[in-house]
């Protein structure tokens, strides 16, 4: 059981950093000064370069997450490495990165491998959800050692994030980054307080990939979420009565049917797939 705390405030960064369009190294002279001066020119110019993989997976992964690099897309190391103006190498970094953590799918063996954004299936769509569902039922049980203004607070931040996220879902046109930021704001705010390390390591390793159904599903404006935002509602009436037990049975019980609905929305946007 872990002991809930209060969350880190700060402001709320909605877009990740991308690669500038264009890294240039200066060529420099050999100077007349000893060999000393000039490790920290080497130095720079090695953790420029160690920078470029991480910023380039970076933004690669969240294109992915959030739809903007289709499932089943062809990924070519030399197109991308134009696109971010860089070596091959970065590139090939980045997307062994993405085919580990499971971004990306690798379609053939050595120098010839190439690559593919992975595909959202029904199968993995059930486990995520399992998985993820799984992992708050264990965090949520720690309101059990919060205080009453401890329980307050989380009471007041998810009712303002509910309310907010029935109505991004209501407007027409639908917001689809707002709905799905919204959705993981919801879940975030009680884990950021009652989550451990070692639970909270991994579901960050397991949440994103649930993002990318969640905003696969919100693309679509007939996509229906108030069935989801009820749910929120009696999770919420179950932290307000300091009843951690049907806290986690509601919550798991959430993420069940809210994956039942998933899948019956890719079903149902499959059958309209020509041929």
């Amino acid at each position: 059981m872990y002991s809930c705390r209060a969350p880190v405030k700060g402001k709320r960064h909605r877009a990740l950093h991308t690669v500038a369009s264009h890294t240039t190294f200066q060529s420099v002279s050999t100077p007349s000064r000893p060999d000393a001066t000039r490790a920290p020119k080497r130095a720079t110019a090695a953790a420029i370069y160690g920078e470029l993989p991480d910023r380039i997976y970076t933004t690669l992964r969240e294109q992915i997450i959030r739809g903007r690099l289709a499932p089943d897309l062809r990924l070519v190391e030399v197109d991308l490495a134009s696109r971010f103006a860089v070596s091959r190498t970065p590139v090939r970094e980045a997307l062994a990165r993405l085919v580990r953590e499971g971004y990306v799918v690798a379609l053939g063996p050595g120098r010839r491998t190439s690559f593919q954004v992975a595909p959202l299936t029904t199968a993995a769509l059930q486990e995520l959800w399992a998985v993820i569902g799984a992992l708050e039922g264990v965090a949520i049980q720690a309101i059990g050692s919060m205080s009453a203004a401890q329980r307050s607070a989380l009471v007041v931040d998810l009712e303002r994030l509910n309310g907010e996220l029935e109505r991004a879902a209501e407007a027409r046109p639908r917001d689809m980054d707002l709905v799905g930021e919204l959705m993981s704001a919801f879940h975030l705010s009680f884990m950021d307080r009652c989550a451990g390390p070692w639970l909270r390591s991994l579901y960050d390793s397991v949440r994103p990939h649930v993002q990318r159904y969640e905003w696969a599903y919100a693309t679509y404006s007939d996509a229906a979420y108030s069935p989801s935002i009820r749910e929120h509602q009696q999770i919420i009436a179950a932290i307000a009565a300091a009843d951690p037990q049907a806290a986690k049975e509601r919550l798991e019980r959430h993420w069940v049917n809210g994956g039942r609905r998933a899948v019956a929305t890719m079903k149902r946007l499959d059958a309209r797939k020509p041929g």
